[in-house]
């Protein structure tokens, strides 16, 4: 996914004028039937600048005339406040494009910030377009209602430069300890053996969840999720120790990873830096799309240490759209979102560089980048959980702190993983 670097202040600066907002109470009326607050036929959309944004929008104001579209491009972040702040205006888009998952989206749904989709979904048989996991994992919210509409999932798998594990006769791992064999191999030929860019957070997330799905398994990570599981399990505590152990065996330098981001590590390994690096299928998309010659890499999941158990790559929700509670044009919104879910929809996406694996049911004659295809078949196939998706706030940001006390050393894995199970117990 490219992030967009508009300026947050430019953002508010568009979208927010003064004034105290009113948020009308979750549930309060229809979505899908206007009603007297349907006094708009202007829909404000402010979401990521996709390479298809631009033909998306302009398909569906062909399709409905009616409708005049304001798409204000650039990044929302939960993470800074800027989601809360622009609902909570009274003024802000109708429409968002936001970070996916329960822990993100169920918060603005807990405050009375945005519209329950039950009736869209119901009256429009939204539902069948979706895969049963997608719609499975958007109900799991405290009150069990669906709130967003998938744009798309990633899956975060290893990837790995071909030419340099061949040049160093290194094999692809298919255990931890031949994983710990190719990195010192490729470290004795003074290759970095694997890049990441925590900085942002974001990747250095990617990077642990990964590790703990090695160590503890999908059902184990499931359990976590769900409430019945603990961070502090000694098979989740593992995972932390084998980021450690890859710090110490040189594998990975802790304090560049630290400093870097994660857009700066990607960029870094498809220039040829490094060996291997954890990222989602977009990020070979997009290298793609800027001339990459990516035929010279390739992708594994990380390899688990339980043997006889099968790896899997990780995965989560991606980017949902979600609705203004303060909105003033329910008809328009409810186009919009008819329009996300048409298969129309996601075949001008597939066509003009869609980068997310499609939360939709992909129908005959749809044809995806290859990686993104590669991670629709993972994904129908089975993964792991992306925890950054679906813990709540302060348990997510307990487990970035504990990737960053990890890289520099700060804390052990135990101190690390008993953090964010305090933080996820306390949020429950």
């Amino acid at each position: 996914m490219r992030r967009n670097p508009i300026t947050l202040l430019l953002v508010l600066a568009v979208v927010l004028v003064p004034g105290c907002a009113t948020v009308a109470a979750p549930g309060s009326g229809s979505l899908d039937t206007g009603g007297p607050q349907d006094t708009s036929s202007t829909l404000r959309i402010m979401g990521t600048d996709f390479p298809y944004t631009d033909a998306t929008v302009a398909a569906f104001e062909r399709q409905h005339p009616e409708i005049s579209v304001e798409y204000v491009k650039g990044a929302v972040s939960f993470e800074e406040g800027s989601a809360q702040t622009l609902l909570r205006s009274g003024s802000g888009p109708d429409l968002m494009l936001v970070n996916s998952g329960p822990g993100r989206v169920g918060m603005l749904a807990d405050a009375g910030l945005i519209w329950p989709l039950d009736e869209v979904f119901t009256a429009n048989g939204l539902a069948a377009r979706f895969t049963p996991e997608v719609v499975r994992q958007t109900r799991e919210g405290n009150d069990g209602r669906v709130y967003e509409i998938v744009e798309g999932l990633d899956v975060f798998q290893v990837y790995y430069n071909k030419k340099l594990f061949a040049a160093h006769g290194v094999e692809v791992p298919t255990d931890w300890d031949s994983f710990l064999t190719a990195c010192t191999t490729l470290r004795s030929a003074g290759v970095k053996p694997l890049l990441a860019g925590a900085r942002d957070n974001f990747a250095g997330g990617w990077l642990l969840g990964a590790l703990v799905q090695a160590s503890a398994g999908r059902d184990t990570m499931r359990d976590v999720i769900a409430g019945s599981g603990s961070f502090a399990d000694p098979s989740i505590v593992r995972g932390g120790q084998m980021l450690a152990d890859l710090l110490d065996k040189g594998c990975l330098d802790g304090e560049q990873a630290a400093a870097l981001d994660g857009g700066q590590a990607e960029a870094a390994f498809w220039r040829g830096g490094g060996g291997m690096i954890v990222v989602p299928q977009g990020s070979m998309a997009n290298a793609r799309q800027d001339g990459v010659d990516v035929a010279s890499y390739g992708s594994f999941p990380m390899p688990t240490t339980v043997p006889g158990a099968e790896a899997l790559p990780t995965a989560g929700l991606a980017l949902s759209w979600v609705v203004n509670n303060s909105t003033k044009s329910r008809s328009a919104v409810v186009e919009w979102l008819r329009w996300l879910a048409s298969p129309e929809y996601l075949a001008l996406t597939a066509q003009h560089g869609r980068t997310l694996v499609p939360a939709q049911v992909v129908p005959a004659g749809i044809t995806l980048d290859p990686a993104v295809a590669d991670g629709l078949e993972k994904v129908a196939k089975g993964t792991g959980f992306n925890p950054s998706v679906y813990l709540p706030d302060a348990a997510k940001e307990a487990w970035y702190q504990a990737v960053q006390g990890l890289l520099t050393g700060r804390i052990s894995p135990e101190q690390a993983m008993r953090a964010v199970q305090d933080k996820l117990e306390a949020s429950r």
